[in-house]
């Protein structure tokens, strides 16, 4: 097994990480990426993604937008524009920001207002709390009361994500369009594969334990994801991609929990045999079991339905007078069953990461097959104070390459 999970945290590490560099040597991101001029983008309207951001250089990105003269739109002006309906200057660009966290509030919103522009944001309402506490902003950094690094606090703590009430002012302010980041933005198991187990040092992810896969609990998958430690992990993946959804057998899940609850708890990941042992558990376990089951093409048919219909249903319910037609794949990842379901629920829009097939975004392209690239990129955008591409991806991998590394270290 433990192959299986140096494999299984190498293939993640690749999908994060790869796709950008393999799009920068096939020159498949937008022109403007790679112009050494100035030459105008015309009438593409380059969407750009953002997650969690900190003040200065997202600052930096906002002044260069506005001393150039971009325009940014909210979701239904992007729609309208792609679809044809309507006509943007060659000045436009959309900004979206993916999973709602907290810097969207502390960060993000006033400096968006204080530049006078609009974003969309893709929030996860199975996971959004009704109240926080009162967080400072960067108001409160702006007038020197509080450093930086206390903006993003937040995110490291229990309240990563923003609330309900927070959402509801950005809504009601007019910058902030919000649309669907799926329900729960979860995981599923798709095959017998074992490749690990949870333990302390389990990449669970700074939010609502994105990383762990849905698991069924006494017959129902239990979304919250705070699964015991031992709970076996086989290969996942995201439930948008279209795999089948893989159920283990609970009574095999049941047999490695209690293995590590009769020998101390936490206090049994000190061990260094501990994967080994645990494997040990699994395989005597499963020798006398069905080893789970799949589900059908049925059930993940109606799963996805659900899964994208209640988001949009429960969005709307919170903010009045709002429609949500667009819908943004987590981790990037979707698949034609998900475009196909996402029709059926009533989503005009679809958006993804990289595409091979399509640098950009034109009128007259599809909209469910909407590409974005990295923030960063910004900066290659014609107009004064452009960056070299040399400098930006530099900047990128020094950024990453840690925690790249952290990814791939196989656990003693």
């Amino acid at each position: 097994m433990m192959w299986a999970t140096f494999l299984n945290k190498l293939r993640w590490s690749y999908q994060k990480n790869a796709p950008d560099l393999i799009t920068l040597f096939l020159r498949n991101y937008p022109d403007f990426v790679f112009s050494r001029g100035t030459v105008p983008i015309g009438n593409e309207i380059p969407v750009f993604v953002f997650h969690s951001v900190e003040p200065v250089s997202f600052e930096e990105k906002l002044a260069f937008l506005a001393g150039n003269n971009y325009r940014t739109l909210n979701g239904e002006e992007f729609r309208a524009a792609i679809a044809g309906e309507t006509r943007e200057s060659e000045h436009s660009v959309l900004l979206t920001f993916d999973d709602g966290i907290a810097t969207l509030w502390t960060v993000a919103f006033p400096l968006l207002q204080k530049y006078g522009f609009k974003a969309v944001s893709f929030i996860i309402p199975g996971c959004i709390p009704d109240h926080v506490p009162e967080s400072p902003t960067f108001i409160d950094y702006e007038k020197k009361r509080i450093p930086a690094k206390s903006l993003l606090a937040r995110e490291q703590g229990n309240y990563p994500l923003c609330s309900w009430q927070e959402i509801k002012e950005m809504h009601a302010s007019g910058v902030i369009d919000f649309q669907s980041h799926t329900m729960y933005h979860h995981r599923i198991h798709v095959s017998s594969l074992l490749v690990d187990f949870i333990h302390p040092n389990f990449d669970f992810h700074f939010h609502s334990n994105v990383n762990v896969p849905v698991c069924r609990v006494r017959g129902k998958l239990d979304f919250a994801r705070k699964m015991p430690w031992g709970t076996p992990v086989y290969r996942f993946e995201p439930v948008m991609q279209g795999h089948l959804q893989y159920f283990d057998d609970q009574t095999v899940r049941a047999a490695c929990v209690e293995h590590v609850l009769r020998w101390g708890g936490e206090k049994f990941f000190i061990r260094k045999d501990w994967r080994k042992r645990l494997q040990k558990v699994h395989h005597q376990a499963c020798q006398c079991k069905d080893n789970g089951e799949y589900e059908t093409p049925a059930g993940q048919e109606k799963a996805i339905f659900e899964d994208i219909r209640q988001a949009r249903v429960i969005i709307e319910g919170h903010l009045p007078g709002k429609t949500v037609d667009q819908l943004c794949y987590p981790w990037f990842i979707g698949s034609p069953l998900a475009v196909e379901q996402s029709r059926r629920a009533g989503y005009r829009v679809n958006y993804w990461g990289i595409f091979p097939r399509r640098k950009t975004n034109r009128p007259g392209d599809d909209l469910f097959y909407v590409p974005r690239i990295e923030d960063q990129y910004i900066f290659r955008l014609p107009g004064k104070g452009r960056k070299s591409l040399m400098e930006i991806v530099t900047k990128k991998f020094r950024t990453n390459m840690p925690h790249f590394v952290r990814r791939l270290k196989i656990d003693a």
